[in-house]
């Protein structure tokens, strides 16, 4: 026997907690989870590491596969998880009643298709090809998802950058509208 720790030891534990998370919505809804889907779920539910928000140090935190788990068990009580497709020029928009309680959250996740690859070294250039937005809106005030901003910094702002986003309204209460739209034509469905 031996201790290792690190990515060598995160990669398995991860890949492993992700199996589990895809055997019990499949044994909760009857289906798997799509990639983009399930890569969302872990991002949604990471406890937060680092600095608050994402970070290029924690990413979006630490798996807390229980709290992922618990996510699935209440879809269509306390949370949501639905996979849908946006086509061009379309909005997506669910109205959401907070308990007051909890934070609300919502994340978008997709898989995008691949960028125009470029030889720059630490080139700042986005290489979205789709850009989905998710904003979280009540009473005309809206809630912007987080974007790193640089190495070890962050804030709240349209991201242009990540397949995935995620919004959180602290001490949420009430009705709230969570849009998701997007930025020119979609390629690709």
């Amino acid at each position: 026997y031996a201790s290792i720790t690190g990515t060598s030891m995160a990669a398995p534990n991860v890949t492993g907690s992700l199996l589990l998370l895809q055997q019990h919505n499949n044994e909760t809804a009857g289906f798997y989870m799509r990639a983009a889907t399930l890569k969302g779920l872990a991002l949604h539910t990471a406890d937060d590491a680092g600095i608050v928000g994402p970070d290029a140090v924690f990413g979006w935190g630490l798996m807390n596969t229980k709290k992922a788990a618990e996510v699935i068990t209440d879809e269509g009580t306390s949370s949501q998880i639905s996979e849908l497709t946006l086509a061009t020029n379309q909005t997506y928009e669910i109205t959401v009643n907070s308990d007051g309680i909890n934070d609300l959250m919502a994340s978008i996740s997709w898989t995008d298709l691949p960028g125009t690859a470029t030889t720059a070294t630490n080139s700042n250039t986005a290489r979205l090809v789709n850009d989905l937005d998710v904003r979280i809106t009540k009473n005309g005030t809206a809630f912007l998802p987080w974007r790193l901003t640089g190495v070890n910094s962050n804030g709240l702002g349209d991201n242009t950058r990540d397949p995935y986003e995620r919004i959180k309204v602290s001490n949420a209460s009430g009705s709230y509208t969570i849009t998701v739209t997007h930025k020119g034509a979609l390629t690709g469905g």
